[in-house]
């Protein structure tokens, strides 16, 4: 039987959006724009754009699933670029939609004033809005009722993400060219630097006239490359080496995604699993486990006192390295020898917008499942068993730990979310790690558990109710944040793992 692991990857599709919000498709007779390439200088205004408006679709492995919609209309001396996508993903079978709507006020120059954005996602919504005041940009984020301030500090001007498919063409195109500036990206709640290398098209064409090809790269995300034509118009985008696409389409050919019933390729079984050749008995019994893993940078793979990475193996594939993960022995003391810094401290008992530790209700949930009198190592064990026996493991992708303990649902990451806040409220330093884990009978599968600091880091699975996480969990990240998934994605598709032995 399937043990239930779901990353909810339609995080992907979002992260990949970074660049595809702003897709313009509108002809030369359309626009009365004659077909003349971007002068060199670039259009510089987004006034002297000959495109306003466009519709894209968005297709993973050639199965369409989403489409999105942009305009670019005149507000006083400003410009409101308004957009709305549908996404539509199929993870273990079940099949999730995301609705994404926003505008974002920006100067003729494209630099960001203000934005507004909410997500739907099953029934759920997450509002955002931000805006720039002095060398700060201000952001509030709010699900279920609750809110969050960020400030960010800037030095100069800052962008919104979809301001970035734009920018070649504001700026001039030249072979050699690179752009680099700072956004602000809704998809990943966070600013980033971004850089922009300009390639010219060697030869006849590229699709759809494409003579410039652009090398999109933000923070650890893996590169997004796209194609634009003479005029600056982006007419392909492609992100995890072609998995992901955004096409030009016509609005007709883009809405009737509205109606596609078909069956679309499973995130999970079909592009994310990794199949060994033998099972492995009894995943929750192990001691250790030693594996080879190939086909990605070793770098990705983080090294601690659980899991150790041997970055020179003597055997295999060229790019191949190796893992040795131990189970971890449990504590059986009251308080920590080894505690943490106060940053590290007060970055893992934080209340953020996915972990809201300090919220009446999950503070009141965590003393009803504990004793006054527990040590920290007997609450983690009760917290998890909580956590595993109380949230119906469901594909409920959820914004937050508040949304899981009302709904009493969610995946992986949902029962990782609510453990680390209800371990938080205890004043137990908790963390969610995003990796790998070994599903009965298939293969790894893409996971969330958590770690708990209880005289180090505790790795423990709220999800299969495991005190320690048993050795088949490969960490690969951890935090709580979009962001923070970055590593993973620069994974998917390209991981191959070969068991040497268990014990």
């Amino acid at each position: 039987m399937i043990r239930p692991t779901y990353i909810p990857l339609l995080i992907l599709v979002l992260l990949f959006q970074v660049s595809c919000v702003l897709r313009a498709f509108t002809s030369a007779a359309e626009s009365g724009v004659a077909e003349e390439a971007v002068p060199e200088a670039g259009y510089a205004s987004l006034d002297k754009l000959p495109f306003k408006e466009g519709w894209y679709g968005m297709y993973f492995q050639d199965d369409k699933v989403g489409y999105s919609h942009f305009k670019i209309q005149p507000s006083g001396p400003n410009f409101i670029i308004s957009s709305d996508s549908i996404l539509r993903l199929t993870a273990l079978k079940k099949t999730s939609e995301i609705q994404f709507q926003q505008e974002v006020i920006v100067r003729p120059d494209l630099t960001l004033i203000s934005f507004e954005s909410v997500e739907r996602r099953n029934g759920k919504e997450l509002r955002m809005t931000g805006r720039v005041e002095g060398n700060r940009f201000l952001v509030d984020m709010s699900v279920e009722g609750e809110t969050l301030k960020r400030a960010f500090p800037i030095d100069g001007v800052i962008y919104h993400s979809s301001a970035m498919s734009l920018m070649p063409a504001m700026k001039g195109l030249k072979e050699g060219r690179v752009y680099s500036f700072l956004v602000f990206s809704p998809e990943i709640q966070d600013v980033q630097k971004v850089e922009q290398q300009l390639f010219k098209v060697v030869g006849e064409p590229g699709p759809n006239g494409a003579v410039w090809k652009v090398r999109n790269m933000s923070g650890h995300a893996a590169a997004v490359d796209s194609w634009i034509d003479a005029k600056g118009l982006t007419v392909l985008e492609k992100a995890l080496d072609g998995a992901l696409m955004t096409m030009l389409e016509d609005e007709a050919t883009a809405r009737k995604f509205r109606e596609t019933k078909g069956p679309p390729k499973d995130l999970v079984f079909d592009f994310s699993l990794i199949r060994i050749p033998k099972p492995i008995p009894h995943p929750e019994k192990l001691r250790s486990l030693e594996i080879r893993m190939s086909g990605i940078d070793s770098s990705l793979i983080p090294d601690d006192g659980r899991q150790r990475v041997n970055r020179n193996p003597q055997s295999g594939e060229q790019d191949a390295f190796g893992i040795t993960i131990r189970r971890q022995d449990l504590p059986n003391h009251k308080g920590s020898s080894n505690p943490l810094s106060p940053k590290e401290a007060e970055e893992n008992l934080a209340s953020t917008l996915a972990i809201q530790a300090t919220h009446k209700e999950i503070a009141e949930q965590a003393a009803a499942i504990v004793r006054a009198g527990d040590s920290d190592p007997e609450k983690v064990s009760k917290l998890v068993r909580w956590t595993s026996e109380n949230i119906r493991n469901r594909m409920k992708d959820s914004f937050g730990a508040l949304s899981v303990l009302r709904s009493r649902e969610g995946e992986c990451q949902a029962h990782a979310l609510l453990y680390a806040a209800l371990a938080r409220s205890q004043k137990i330093p908790t963390r969610v790690v995003i990796g790998l884990v070994y599903t009965g009978q298939v293969g790894f599968m893409y996971h969330a558990w958590a770690e708990s600091y209880v005289d180090g880091w505790l790795a423990v699975d709220p999800t299969l109710n495991q005190v320690p996480a048993d050795p088949t969990h490969i960490k690969i990240s951890t935090g709580d944040s979009p962001g923070d998934l970055t590593s993973m994605i620069k994974m998917l598709g390209k991981v191959k793992i070969e068991v040497v032995q268990y014990k």
